[in-house]
């Protein structure tokens, strides 16, 4: 007697229903691994400037000295399945102090310090070990506010908006997050009155204590 072979639209059948009860539950785990934070933050940071590429400028900058700045603004962040995404939108103040002299055979040295605010976005990608520890990196928009050499507004000389970058750890308490970051940020300077230009790299490390709003 001879046994009837499936047809083949049944193993194809089949092999659509187990498809789709597996896409189905990789995304109800992926759901459950899903979650959105959202808060507020603010810390200090350590922050110097360096100047390179200086062209037609007799004045000479060396030895930066770091100044403390703050910052403070909020964040959201999304994780799936220990990988997130977190932008933020940061108040900061940042800058340095360098000495200065009136020419390369000039004995006559002052330090002067300079002064940015601005509206940092940075939008990082990182992951979460064991629930509690954060690496992340990523770039950073930064539109500059004001810019001051001393006490001389010098913000007409500079890029309104550039892009640095940031990386750092952190660590979450309960609603409380704690990071620790390096950031990187290069301005382009152009005086055009003078014919002089150059680069200012703005570098610092920031500590920031952030409130989880939504968990």
């Amino acid at each position: 007697m001879l046994h009837q072979h499936p047809q083949p639209n049944m193993f194809y059948t089949m092999r659509k229903i187990i498809c789709t009860l597996t896409a189905l539950f990789c995304l109800s785990m992926a759901a459950q691994a899903q979650t959105f934070q959202a808060g507020i933050k603010g810390g200090l940071s350590s922050s110097n400037v360096t100047l390179t590429d200086l062209q037609n400028d007799p004045m000479q900058y060396t030895k930066a000295e770091n100044v403390t700045g703050y910052h403070a603004g909020a964040f959201a962040r999304l994780q799936i399945l220990g990988i997130l995404l977190q932008p933020e939108f940061i108040l900061a103040t940042s800058g340095g102090k360098v000495e200065v002299t009136d020419n390369t055979s000039s004995t006559s040295v002052h330090v002067q310090k300079f002064r940015f605010d601005r509206i940092d976005v940075p939008l990082l990608l990182g992951y979460n070990f064991f629930k509690v520890a954060r690496v992340q990196a990523g770039p950073v928009a930064s539109n500059l506010i004001t810019a001051k050499q001393e006490s001389r507004n010098v913000k007409e000389f500079f890029a309104g908006s550039d892009w640095g970058y940031q990386a750092g750890l952190g660590v979450d308490i309960g609603n409380l997050t704690l990071d620790v970051r390096y950031e990187n940020i290069n301005r382009k300077y152009t005086n055009t009155v003078q014919q002089s230009g150059g680069k200012v790299r703005n570098e610092q490390f920031l500590v920031s204590l952030g409130l989880k709003l939504i968990k």
